[in-house]
């Protein structure tokens, strides 16, 4: 459940992103799991909902768990689910399972954070990130 004020926007890449309202200092707690906002889906849940139900959570829900394979997934009742990817994001979750500002986030900033982090499998073949090349010379 985001506990900051956020703005929904569209993003650089045509889709909606997830923005921050306000001055956000390095480290600042913007995400703590909520069960009534944050909600679990098993996968028997996941198998008697509706079409369209199904296609939102395909968007929108991760796995809770990756490393305990249990096919439970999660869905953010709140803006949180319109964080997109970034490779270099701006927010990062912490051995709580919060998510925090790995630096200072402007107002108006896109909130990112890293999909593989949490989803290893994601397939980010859709992404239209802009590479970034770790060892190209800088000058």
């Amino acid at each position: 459940m985001l506990i900051i004020e956020t703005i929904l926007k569209p993003d650089q890449f045509g889709g909606i992103g997830l923005f921050s309202a306000a001055l956000l200092p390095k480290d600042s707690l913007i995400w703590i799991h909520n069960p009534i906002v944050d909600i679990a889906v098993t996968p028997e849940q996941y198998d008697t909902l509706v079409p369209t139900f199904q296609a939102l959570l395909d968007k929108h829900a991760y796995p809770r768990n990756y490393k305990a394979n249990d096919g439970v997934i999660e869905y953010n009742a709140d803006n949180a689910r319109f964080m997109n990817h970034s490779s270099q994001p701006n927010t990062y979750q912490d051995d709580h399972c919060r998510i925090l500002t790995a630096r200072d986030v402007q107002p108006g900033e896109e909130l990112t954070c890293d999909y593989l982090s949490f989803d290893p499998t994601c397939d980010l073949s859709w992404n239209r990130e802009p590479s970034v090349n770790v060892d190209a010379p800088t000058g």
